[in-house]
């Protein structure tokens, strides 16, 4: 957007350099919020209604200061892109509701969950403080997601959980055994 070329200046300015390089697409903060970014600005909380139900609330959001036409362009898109309206959610819940169902399949529970698509492209990268991958498609999100989840599921209490940045390898990463949920 040009709007964004406008500001970058003033976004570096005020959060630094080291975000230069960076335009993520989709983000997550454990255990419940996430952003989405590309088709609008959006921002989730997922709210977990039970074993295969949750429901979430988005927001779009575009910077007080872009022009009219700017917002309105970004609310449209995000209306029509994303929500319970959108042309992609429509199609992504179709997805998630069938991997839930196929999820419960008496073969699928014989097998553990594969999330190793990416694997091996992560590294620590020091400037962003973060795991970082080289490889456009990849599952870093998901396995670091559950990865957390089964520590928390784990833990006898709260003593025993790292509150810290965590940083695995690569090889940490394949020798994971992924839960069944």
């Amino acid at each position: 957007m040009d709007c964004e070329e406008q500001t970058k200046e003033e976004v570096l300015s005020r959060l630094g350099t080291r975000l230069s390089g960076m335009k993520p697409l989709v983000g997550n903060a454990f255990p419940d919020f996430s952003m989405v970014r590309g088709i609008a600005n959006s921002l989730r909380v997922w709210h977990p209604k039970g074993p295969d139900k949750t429901e979430v609330w988005e927001y779009n959001y575009v910077d007080r200061a872009a022009p009219p036409e700017v917002k309105e362009a970004s609310r449209l898109s995000g209306v029509r892109g994303l929500g319970p309206s959108g042309t992609f959610e429509q199609d992504d819940m179709d997805n998630w509701q069938e991997c839930t169902v196929t999820a419960r399949g008496t073969v699928s529970r014989r097998y553990p969950m594969n999330v190793q698509m990416g694997l091996g492209h992560e590294s620590y990268d020091h400037d962003l403080q973060g795991l970082t991958s080289d490889s456009k498609y990849k599952e870093s999100n998901l396995r670091a997601f559950y990865t957390r989840w089964a520590e928390l599921m784990d833990a006898q209490d709260w003593s025993e959980l790292n509150v810290g940045p965590k940083v695995m390898s690569a090889d940490d990463l394949m020798s994971l055994e992924y839960k069944s949920i």
